[in-house]
């Protein structure tokens, strides 16, 4: 129970991963767009090491396509 309660407290906020998503597009010099972001978000899914961290990136993924 204990390294779940830590494990859960390592995952960044929901603005903190969008920051840092569109801090690397800028950087890299490429155009923002909701598919840059989709893009990096998907990788990050793909990279990602536990069912939380997946399920972080997609509720990312369906904001980004809410209206």
């Amino acid at each position: 129970a204990i390294t779940a309660y830590f494990n859960k407290a390592c995952l960044a906020t929901q603005e903190e991963t969008l920051g840092l998503i569109v801090s690397e597009i800028l950087t890299e010099g490429q155009k923002l767009s909701r598919l840059a972001i989709c893009t990096k978000l998907l990788r990050r899914s793909e990279m990602a090491s536990c069912e939380e961290e997946i399920a972080h990136y997609n509720k990312l993924i369906a904001l980004i396509f809410e209206r």
